[in-house]
């Protein structure tokens, strides 16, 4: 049976997001029993890697839905330096292998406080359940391979569910279902433009991904997902503060991703974009902007969400472009010694078995195993937070 790829998850998500959304009531029905049984004023997650960036990419609606606050935190530094907790405080820890050390501490330290220990995860058999007490699974389903897709939107998407159950705000579903469809356009639309474009995708050194609102979560998982695939400096700014410093780097070999929420704030996207056009052609704009329509730099959709809901539509670009430019540039394989690197500051538990997955099946040869000398250079294991 041929091993499934990030391509074969990106294009699994739309069925995956329409079956949770049909299904929600269920789906969000333990968490919702432990909300019951308190007041919460706040809630605090805590997550690292792309669950973190989905935790961004939901929190914009579930505030706006739910009238919590929310708040993210890494478990590293609520681990050692940030973890006081209310009794209005909804604690859940957030990890989609359910084997990432940093997570287990983290509930480690929700126990010690003698506070309930609630994990979200893909995985409701890994090791958190020998420390948490409850576990959660959040309808992400099985996903083989190191770098996620079908995780994030899971994960986005059932917080956003859980608002709307939270809430009773049940008007909602609508447009989530609304935001799956354009998902699934996104699919194709975004395959097209970097085909477009593909020349400058293929040579990118350096890239930026700016966004703001909830579009910081989508811009927050460009950057991690063609870092770690692509292997090339990635770095994610918030739209204004990319014009305090970041900018003054710029040169026309740039590469910057702008992921615009088609909101109050568009005007100053288009003109941050623009800015970045008079130095670099290699700037993009993810937009339904009218005024933009003829600028083949700009990927536009048949229709737009709120701003709130936009990564849930925004994902799938820069999921494939990492796919498509990491596989055929065969960037995907690690450096030998990052078996070193893990051997001393390993972030997943002994039990964790992920073994590659390659972003392609039908890797040349000569890519499976590579001689430097006397270093023989091997396929290494991924992550998954």
């Amino acid at each position: 049976m041929e091993k499934l790829t990030m391509l074969d998850y990106v294009k699994e998500t739309p069925g995956v997001l329409r079956t949770n959304i049909e299904q929600y009531t269920a789906l969000v029905e333990p968490l919702m029993k432990e909300v019951q049984q308190k007041e919460i004023k706040r809630i605090l997650l805590v997550a690292s890697g792309s669950s973190h960036n989905a935790c961004y990419c939901a929190r914009s609606f579930v505030e706006k839905v739910s009238g919590l606050e929310v708040r993210i935190i890494t478990p590293y530094t609520f681990t050692y330096y940030e973890n006081d907790i209310k009794e209005t405080d909804l604690v859940l820890v957030v990890t989609q292998s359910g084997l990432s050390t940093n997570a287990i501490e983290a509930l480690k330290i929700i126990k010690k406080k003698q506070c309930r220990a609630i994990c979200l995860t893909g995985n409701k058999n890994s090791d958190v359940k020998d420390v948490a007490d409850v576990v959660i699974e959040y309808g992400v389903g099985e996903e083989l391979v190191g770098y996620v897709t079908k995780g994030v939107s899971s994960l986005a998407l059932f917080l956003d569910l859980f608002a709307i159950a939270y809430s009773g705000k049940t008007e909602y579903l609508e447009e989530l279902k609304k935001a799956v469809h354009l998902n699934e356009e996104m699919i194709g639309k975004a395959t097209s433009f970097i085909q477009l474009h593909y020349k400058e995708f293929s040579s990118m050194s350096w890239v930026y991904s700016c966004g703001a609102g909830a579009n910081y979560g989508t811009a927050l998982e460009s950057a991690l997902k063609m870092g770690e695939t692509i292997h090339i400096p990635s770095c994610c700014y918030e739209i204004e503060e990319y014009i305090h410093g970041p900018n003054l780097q710029l040169t026309p070999q740039y590469n910057v991703i702008f992921f615009d929420g088609n909101d109050v704030a568009s005007h100053r996207v288009e003109q941050v974009y623009k800015a970045t056009r008079k130095v670099s052609e290699r700037a993009y704009l993810i937009s339904n902007n009218p005024g933009l329509a003829d600028d083949d730099h700009v990927l536009s959709l048949s229709d737009t969400v709120s701003s709130e809901l936009c990564p849930l539509v925004y994902l799938p670009f820069v999921q494939l472009l990492s796919f498509i430019i990491s596989d055929d540039l065969h960037s995907i394989y690690q450096h030998p010694l990052l078996k070193e690197f893990k051997a001393i500051a390993a972030g997943k538990t002994e039990n964790s078995i992920m073994t590659l997955r390659p972003v392609s099946s039908a890797l040349p040869k000569t890519l499976k195993k590579i001689s430097f000398g006397a270093i023989s250079v091997a396929r290494t294991s991924l992550n998954i937070s």
